[in-house]
Formats: structure tokens, sequence, C-alpha cells
């Protein structure tokens, strides 16, 4: 009998599609002028998930396992000329926080966890556009010390 339950469970994960794994990187770009050329100042909203799986599921009883989660948005700059190697990476302060709850297993809802974090995409696209407005002043105070790229 046991048998058959793994290898019916082993069917089932053969049988699943597959999906990418972990949440979306959201980006933001903005071109900058410096030494006649053109940079673009790249603006990437990084996901940091953290689980936290509470209650519990004891025999013929029902269950009261639920799934917390937190997601720390970070946000990171990368500089770079186009056609060229990335000049610069710098993660910016800033972090915007995203919690919610699901019943269940922590592990079987990673998949829904992230669609959870997606589903926010204009708050999350808010936030990283506000860090790079803010880091403006800085963006062009760094790139004035970098010396203009050579040739091509």
């Amino acid at each position: 009998m046991m048998f058959l339950m793994i290898l019916a469970t082993a069917a089932l994960a053969q049988a699943a599609p597959a999906q990418p794994a972990g949440p979306a990187i959201w980006t933001h770009d903005v071109p900058v002028a410096h030494g006649g050329g053109q940079a673009i100042a790249r603006y990437s909203a990084l996901p940091e998930i953290n689980t936290r799986q509470v209650g519990m599921a004891a025999g013929a009883r029902m269950s009261t396992v639920r799934c917390d989660w937190t997601a720390d948005i970070g946000v990171e700059r990368r500089l770079a000329y186009p056609g060229k190697a990335t000049t610069g990476v710098r993660k910016l302060a800033g972090m915007k926080t995203l919690k919610g709850s699901r019943p269940g297993d922590c592990t079987i809802n990673r998949r829904n966890i992230d669609r959870d974090i997606a589903a926010q995409a204009d708050a999350i696209n808010a936030h990283l556009v506000a860090v790079a407005e803010q880091d403006q002043r800085e963006l062009r105070a760094e790139i004035e010390t970098l010396a203009p790229p050579t040739g091509r």
C-alpha cells in the first residue's frame, strides 16, 4: 500500500507543469547623460521573502496550519553604458514591506505567495519609481566622479 502511495506521488510530481520558481523582478530604467554619451541607471526591485508557519495539524482533528509571509522589497541600482559592462551596482535605502497569510503549509504555498506579491505590482512599481526619483541627486553626483567611457 505504501509503495502505491509513493508511486502515485511520483507520478503527480512528474505530471505537474514546470513553472518558474521565485517572484518576479521589476525594473525601471533612467537615462543619464555623461561625457557626451548616454548611460542607463537600471533600478530593480528585489523581493526577499520570509515565511513563518503557525498552527498545527494533529491526527484526525482539523488543521490550523497557516503560512504568514513577509516580502521586503529592496531596490538595487546598476549603472551601465550601452555596449559596455556594468559600471557599478548599489543597494539603495528605502524598503517596502508587503505582508500576507495563506492557509496551509508554507512549502506548498510558495507559488501562491509569489502570485500574491505579483498581484501588488502597482505598489511595487510605485515604490521603485519613488526610490529612483529620490536617488537622482546622488546618482548625478556619483556619475560625475566616473571617467567617461572610451571608444566603442
